[in-house]
């Protein structure tokens, strides 16, 4: 197993254990492995691409299979009222791959309490939402262009039209406001 390996199967665990719950789905773990890869950097090797619930990489749900079976983690189904879902926790074999991948963990510590600052509160259709934005970001900036909060708010709406325009507009200004969006800049008195 080389280092990349070991350090996709230890964030699986620490990722569930420092949510503010204890425990995270599969919708928040690959909106996290997400985040870390395309904001933070971390060198993770996995390649997302947009899908019905925003960025997905079928790579990250191989990881959490292989860390389900040698007991880093235990995933159980769980009821919610608009469905179901997936209860990822720490399991027996956790410490074990954290230790093997303890120097990773330590040099990426604050890229992971960033995470959680910044995005730990969300709820799935939340993180389904912001990781969509910072796909289409993430898109203009590699092209070098820009587009504004209203171009923003219009290609979403498009793309997610489950999700009102007043909501899409309250993420876009939010996530300029921590400083998340690189092309992606207000519009001055333009109206949407």
């Amino acid at each position: 197993m080389n280092e990349i390996d070991k350090a996709r199967l230890a964030l699986v665990p620490v990722l569930a254990e420092r949510s503010p719950t204890g425990r995270i789905g599969r919708t928040a773990l690959m909106k996290y492995l997400y985040f870390l890869q395309t904001l933070r950097g971390l060198p993770l090797g996995y390649n997302f691409s947009m899908y019905s619930y925003g960025p997905f990489d079928s790579a990250v749900l191989s990881d959490l299979t292989s860390a389900e079976v040698m007991n880093i983690v235990e995933a159980s189904p769980v009821q919610f009222s608009g469905g179901y879902g997936y209860r990822i926790r720490p399991s027996i074999q956790a410490e074990l791959a954290k230790n093997n991948a303890i120097q990773f963990l330590s040099s990426h510590n604050d890229d992971i309490e960033w995470l959680f600052l910044t995005f730990g509160k969300l709820n799935s259709a939340e993180l389904e939402l912001t990781s969509t934005i910072v796909y289409i970001d993430q898109e203009f900036a590699d092209a070098k262009s820009q587009l504004s909060t209203c171009e923003m708010t219009t290609r979403l709406r498009e793309i997610k039209p489950h999700f009102n325009r007043e909501k899409i507009s309250g993420f876009v200004d939010d996530l300029l406001q921590k400083n998340v969006l690189k092309a992606t800049v207000r519009a001055a008195g333009q109206p949407c």
